[in-house]
């Protein structure tokens, strides 16, 4: 069989628009997860008992169960409790569900990663707790947890393809739209996939950039 690409010409805007959808459902997921993560790693590291293992069994139930399986239950499930979605929110809150529980952990490295008692210092110095914790300790953590923050955004991107199952016009739906529409489908395949690859380097590289920028100030 010999491989011939210019039957994808015509759909390069509509390959380039699911791009776009994948790139937004990403970036939504992105900072609704990490916002609620942050919420999960108090309630897990919380002097309140409930709290605490509420937040360990949500971590645990989250990490252990298939993107997938999450999927189905947001999109399927919740309309049998009149909660009606449709695909694109159903995907972004699935992917921010999945994302949170990986992001409370990682959070949870970076705060372990910075010096004992540097929160009673910040007391002792008279400092409001919100002050103590956005700039003494969330600040640093985000910045020691940045490389596995990264490649858990690259992660979630490339999980984003697993929403075409519910429809969601992503770059995956989109390459198997045009699979059955041309029966080129390695070649749409190598297309796509390199489509993936470019926006995770990007990210990775991003990433790099802003790292060593960082300790480059902090030097």
């Amino acid at each position: 069989m010999q491989l011939y690409f210019g039957d994808l010409l015509p759909y390069a805007g509509v390959l380039l628009a699911g791009l776009g959808v994948s790139i937004l459902v990403t970036l939504a997921a992105v900072a609704i997860g990490s916002v609620f993560g942050i919420l999960v790693h108090l309630a897990r590291v919380s002097h309140v008992a409930p709290a605490r293992w509420l937040g360990a069994v949500y971590i645990e139930v989250i990490r252990n169960t298939p993107l997938l399986l999450q999927l189905y239950l947001v999109y399927f499930a919740l309309p049998s409790v009149g909660v009606n979605l449709d695909p694109v929110t159903a995907g972004i809150i699935a992917l921010s569900v999945n994302h949170s529980a990986y992001v409370a952990e990682i959070y949870r490295a970076g705060f372990a990663s910075l010096p004992k008692g540097l929160g009673e210092a910040a007391a002792a110095l008279g400092l409001s707790r919100r002050t103590t914790f956005v700039h003494l300790l969330l600040t640093p953590a985000l910045r020691a947890v940045t490389p596995a923050m990264t490649n858990q955004v690259i992660l979630l991107f490339l999980a984003s393809s697993i929403a075409s199952v519910v429809a969601v016009p992503e770059l995956m739906h989109v390459m198997m739209g045009i699979t059955t529409t041309t029966f080129r489908t390695i070649e749409t395949f190598v297309v796509g996939g390199l489509m993936y690859f470019a926006v995770a380097f990007v990210i990775a590289a991003g990433s790099r950039a802003l790292e060593s920028r960082v300790r480059w100030k902090v030097a």
